[in-house]
């Protein structure tokens, strides 16, 4: 399933992080780690930066590590957040979170 949400006001970025949360939630039950990218858009450059948000801390006394999905949460939240995140993208091929950063000042 893709999913591709234009943020145009606060409504919007509130259903995009509603949908997306569900999907990312899932795919972290399902053991499927998400990567969020950032289509970084300047003036005649395009950049994109990912990461797949986690936290390396040991879960127990014995080192174990885990996935916490507060991680996801508080980067889709931030991210979703941007006024210059114009659009966001799932897709379930890689899975990942794609967000559309465009940086452009009209001169």
């Amino acid at each position: 399933m893709n999913v591709r949400i234009k943020l145009s006001d606060a409504r919007s970025r509130r259903m995009a992080f509603r949908e997306l949360s569900k999907i990312v939630l899932d795919d972290v039950a399902n053991g499927r780690i998400p990567t969020y990218h950032i289509l970084h858009v300047k003036h005649s450059e395009v950049d994109n930066h990912y990461m797949t948000p986690m936290s390396f801390e040991p879960a127990d006394e014995s080192g174990s590590k885990a996935v916490w999905a507060g991680d996801f949460m508080f980067f889709l939240r931030l991210l979703l957040s941007l006024k210059k995140v114009v659009e966001v993208e799932y897709d379930s091929k890689r899975p990942a979170v794609i967000f559309t950063y465009v940086d452009v000042r009209n001169e």
